[in-house]
């Protein structure tokens, strides 16, 4: 009964995420997959690896698929090449449980996710350019 209700308290809040809260929710619902994967491959859990690491490729699968190349331009071609980065590492260290994969890209998975949470700060403070910030985040990550 307990996971139902969780479960529907969950699916409520999702639903009622604007697009900023729902993109840091799939990255902060990546790295804990991730995060985890990394206890199950030292565990030699190789079903519990694979299901973990197959959802967090799947929400990178997701935000790529979703976004508008079009309107998007430069941005979003960076974040389209940084997504299919990291299901390229995320099924790398699936097929090899490797550790060192997911250590690769965990980084920058936070550092994305901490300039799409700051961008709702400084929108917050009337502040111009929360676009603008991630862009120049993702430039200075040399990607």
């Amino acid at each position: 009964m307990a996971n139902k209700e969780l479960k529907t308290y969950r699916d409520v809040k999702i639903k009622n995420m604007d697009q900023r809260e729902l993109i840091v929710f799939l990255y902060e619902s990546s790295l804990r997959l991730m995060e985890e994967a990394k206890e199950t491959i030292a565990m030699g859990d190789i079903p519990g690896t694979h299901e973990k690491l197959d959802r967090a490729r799947n929400i990178f699968l997701h935000l790529l698929a979703t976004l508008n190349l079009e309107t998007g331009g430069d941005f979003a071609k960076k974040l389209s090449s940084l997504y299919s980065y990291f299901v390229e590492k995320i099924t790398i260290a699936n097929v090899s449980n490797s550790v060192s994969e997911l250590e690769d890209i965990i980084p920058l998975v936070n550092e994305i996710k901490l300039a799409w949470e700051k961008m709702e700060y400084e929108n917050s403070e009337k502040s111009s350019g929360g676009i603008n910030n991630l862009e120049n985040q993702l430039i200075s990550m040399e990607v």
